[in-house]
């Protein structure tokens, strides 16, 4: 059983199971890859770095609910602005004071002074999360530069590196997260493939690093993409391994998700215009995770 170790992380946008959540590393691509909207209609730009008005200071990522409203991880620090596209900035509602969506759980709904001109989106309101590939996007440290792609152990980057990138991973459990003085529940990705070595998912599959608390896992189900995680730890703190997802060596690394479905209602409770934020109810015959390796 994989143990944890949760703490409030300031100058980190995760906190560290040995860490939190996500700058994007990707397997097989560098640094300078996966940078712009994949152009498959993912909400790409509903996706912002936390930030002072400089750009610098990052303390995790959020996302852009509607009407200005943002979520993201709780244990991330608040700045005053946020930027989409790392360019133009907009300043955080300081009257507006940032809420825990329910106790012991890592997400928090905070207000932009302004509507940002940005897509707004859908929370998945049932456990209908399925077993194939998902989007991540986030903004963070990439890759030490020196490390060749298709690297199994891939060392974190330094700031230089925070881009906004999109890659693609799978969720293949639901499982229990500690945090504060109880636990909430959350989605489990494994970095490489379900039977051998990586890459399970190619080129463009990620692994989350620091400063990416707050950042999004996206999932297309019959055909609308839908927020079903929000990145808020990752196993391991400076290096991200793609191994393998079964008992076997070598252990891929876990990244983990609060579960959107789950608190969906509690997220909505916050914002006092609920049609702001498009929503959908899956009918029956959902597809239920279900583990496929050992924990």
């Amino acid at each position: 059983m994989r143990s944890f170790l949760w703490c409030v992380v300031v100058s980190l946008g995760l906190c560290v199971a040995a860490p939190t959540a996500s700058g994007i590393i990707l397997f097989g691509l560098d640094n300078a890859s996966n940078l712009t909207d994949p152009g498959n209609g993912v909400p790409f730009n509903a996706v912002a770095k936390l930030s002072n008005i400089s750009g610098t200071g990052v303390t995790g990522s959020a996302i852009h609910l509607g009407n200005g409203y943002m979520l993201t991880a709780h244990h991330v620090a608040m700045q005053t602005h946020v930027s989409f596209d790392g360019t133009t900035f907009y300043l955080r509602d300081t009257g507006f004071t940032p809420q825990q969506v329910a106790p012991n759980v890592d997400l928090q709904v905070f207000r932009l002074s302004s509507v940002p001109p940005v897509s707004s989106v859908n929370l998945l309101t049932t456990s209908s999360e399925t077993t194939g590939s998902a989007t991540l996007v986030g903004w963070g440290v990439g890759r030490t530069p020196s490390t060749p792609v298709d690297s199994i152990s891939v060392p974190w980057g330094d700031t230089s590196t925070i881009l906004k990138r999109w890659g693609v991973n799978e969720p293949e459990a639901v499982v229990t997260v500690g945090y504060q003085s109880g636990s909430y529940q959350a989605l489990e990705t494994v970095l490489g493939s379900a039977t051998g070595t990586p890459p399970g998912l190619g080129a463009s599959e990620a692994a989350a690093t620091v400063y990416d608390s707050g950042s999004a896992l996206f999932q297309n189900i019959f055909g609308v993409w839908y927020l079903i995680g929000v990145t808020t730890a990752v196993q391991t703190n400076g290096t991200s391994n793609f191994g393998n997802d079964q008992t076997s060596a070598p252990k891929g690394d876990s990244n983990y998700f609060a579960r959107v479905s789950a608190y969906d209602t509690q997220i909505n409770a916050i914002i006092p215009e609920p049609s702001a934020v498009a929503l959908f109810l899956l009918g029956t015959g959902a597809f239920f995770l279900k583990r496929r390796r050992d924990a």
